[in-house]
């Protein structure tokens, strides 16, 4: 092919390159990020691997609350989705289909309103990202640390309400086959110290203070975390 003949396939050539974004390899992607964002991305990573596994664990000792036609698998899709479809509960603030889960009266699937509603806290309070690179901004400490504090809250509310034969809502910690599972306390508690953790050194880099909040054993407030 002669020269002038090249030169209109590498001038379309171009533009087709031009046209389809192209994603930067990870490699690439990790040079534009701070040590800070690491930390936040490994943070966020842990609590939602974390709030998977607490699904997965609240439905085995919960079966029941599985609907007909949906799996373990499938609500773990839902969960980690970039935004979390909350339709079937009509869309409500997580604060408010967290406080749904623990209703008497509600009929709908209530470890799946538990856990998205604490997905969907985590996900407002990391400003519904799962990567963070140099140039973007960095999740608000404060919503971070609220965030963790309403995580406090959903535990409590996980260990005291139940029905009016005195049984739990949600069956979570307890006795089985006679040796205590404080396996959920444990998850919620990981969950809270990550958080925290993380707050703390976002309110450092930017000399920021946490406003600190004395919470009661009994609290059953949720912070702000950005909705």
């Amino acid at each position: 092919m002669t020269r002038k003949g090249l030169l209109p396939l590498l001038f379309a050539s171009l533009l087709t390159a031009c046209a389809v974004p192209v994603k930067a390899p990870e490699e690439l992607r990790n040079l534009a990020k701070s040590d800070t964002a690491f930390f936040v991305e490994a943070v966020r990573g842990s609590v939602d691997d974390n709030l998977a596994l607490l699904m997965q664990k609240l439905y085995r000792r919960n079966p029941v609350q599985l609907p007909a036609g949906v799996t373990v698998e499938m609500r773990i899709v839902q969960l980690r989705a970039p935004r979390l479809n909350l339709q079937e509960f009509g869309n409500p603030q997580p604060d408010v289909l967290i406080r749904r889960a623990f209703e008497p009266n509600f009929s709908g699937d209530r470890v799946y309103a538990l856990v998205a509603g604490l997905q969907s806290m985590v996900n407002h309070a990391f400003d519904h990202r799962r990567e963070f690179l140099l140039l973007d901004d960095l999740p608000t400490a404060q919503f971070v640390y609220n965030a963790a504090r309403n995580i406090e809250t959903a535990s409590y509310l996980l260990r005291v309400k139940v029905n009016e034969a005195g049984e739990p809502l949600i069956y979570a910690d307890g006795i089985q086959d006679g040796i205590v599972n404080a396996s959920f306390s444990q998850l919620l508690g990981e969950m809270i110290g990550l958080q925290d953790a993380l707050s703390v050194a976002l309110a450092k880099k930017d000399q920021r203070t946490l406003n600190a909040v004395a919470r009661g054993v009994a609290s059953t407030v949720f912070l702000p975390v950005g909705f």
